[in-house]
């Protein structure tokens, strides 16, 4: 999939979301000035999916993820709020990416985002709190078993359950990506030794994330590391997010997939590779 060792890739953005339809030539021309080779366009919901297929048909860099972020059964949300029909919708899901993908085998190369998303638990009650988890990881068994299925790979948003996620997937025989890890060095340790991988993105150039910085200094010390290509087989992988989480130099801005150059080189220069 990665042709030259000295080849970026965006792991995880979305351009699919509105803001970029009119410049889309203008980031894939800043991408290929940047050496940024290909960006891997993740899917949240059943349109955004089908948008990413359909950029990807257009535009060769891009390469399609497909899936249904957990984020739509947080307590409070639209789909939370009707939870007790919600077996049949993923079962619903289920079957319309599987569709997708059995439709679009030349441009989904994964599955995703999706995993467990417990940050909004926050001064919930415990009931909601129990019930969007059991619907988030029905939500995310459904897209692990249409990556065993279909051998793909998954983007895994893991936001305030990385360890859960881990003990999770351990079960399946499937592999892929902690998009924007943030956790701690063993639960990263664990992630890579399972054979999975770590997102690295726009957070890890803040001032703040000193912490997130050593966890990532700790793991990779004593290797070495000469081109991009070095670290994806040691199973990190940088990513933009975009349009969220610009790095620093560009934080306010709409992120793009050629800040992946910007990342790359900061981790680099601190991390003193």
């Amino acid at each position: 999939m990665i042709t030259d060792k000295n080849i970026l890739i965006d792991s995880h953005c979305h351009i699919n979301f509105g803001g970029y339809d009119e410049i889309i030539e203008d980031i894939l021309k800043r991408c290929a000035e940047n050496s940024i080779e290909q960006v891997w366009d993740i899917g949240t919901d059943i349109n955004s999916s089908k948008k990413s297929i359909s950029m990807a048909k257009e535009h060769p860099e891009i390469k399609s993820f497909i899936g249904i972020d957990p984020e739509v059964f947080v307590p409070g949300s639209e789909y939370f709020v009707g939870f007790d029909k919600n077996d049949e919708w993923i079962e619903q899901m289920f079957n319309e990416l599987n569709n997708l993908i059995e439709e679009n085998k030349d441009y989904v190369i994964g599955i995703g985002e999706s995993g467990l998303d417990h940050y909004w638990f926050k001064e919930k009650s415990k009931e909601d709190q129990e019930n969007s988890s059991r619907l988030q990881e029905q939500l995310f068994k459904m897209h692990l078993e249409l990556a065993r299925k279909h051998n793909l790979p998954l983007s895994i948003h893991s936001r305030g359950a990385e360890k859960l996620c881990l003990e999770i997937v351990r079960k399946y025989n499937v592999t892929g990506i902690f998009h924007s890890f943030t956790g701690n060095y063993q639960t990263a340790k664990g992630i890579l030794d399972a054979g999975w991988g770590l997102g690295v993105n726009g957070i890890v150039t803040f001032k703040n994330s000193n912490d997130l910085r050593e966890v990532y200094k700790k793991l990779l010390s004593g290797r070495k590391f000469e081109s991009p290509i070095d670290f994806y087989n040691q199973g990190i992988f940088f990513e933009t997010d975009s349009p969220f989480l610009a790095p620093e130099g560009k934080r306010g801005e709409q992120n793009e997939p050629y800040t992946i150059a910007l990342i790359y080189d900061n981790f680099i220069k601190n991390l003193s590779f």
